[in-house]
């Protein structure tokens, strides 16, 4: 039987790669799909690696 990895959620796997456009610039991505652009390197990884921060800057709309 298929034991997964706890705390190994695919759909959680995010990589932070430079933007070709503008210079400078950090796309983090979820499963190769661009999902948020920063012009800040150390505030891609940490959107990339903490879940608390990414649902921090989530735009909510009633």
């Amino acid at each position: 039987m298929f034991n997964p990895i706890p705390d190994n959620d695919a759909n959680e796997a995010y990589e932070v790669v430079p933007a070709s456009y503008p210079a400078g610039w950090w796309t983090v991505t979820a499963q190769g799909i661009p999902i948020r652009h920063f012009g800040d390197k150390r505030m891609a990884e940490r959107y990339a690696s903490d879940p608390e921060y990414r649902a921090s800057v989530v735009s909510r709309t009633l």
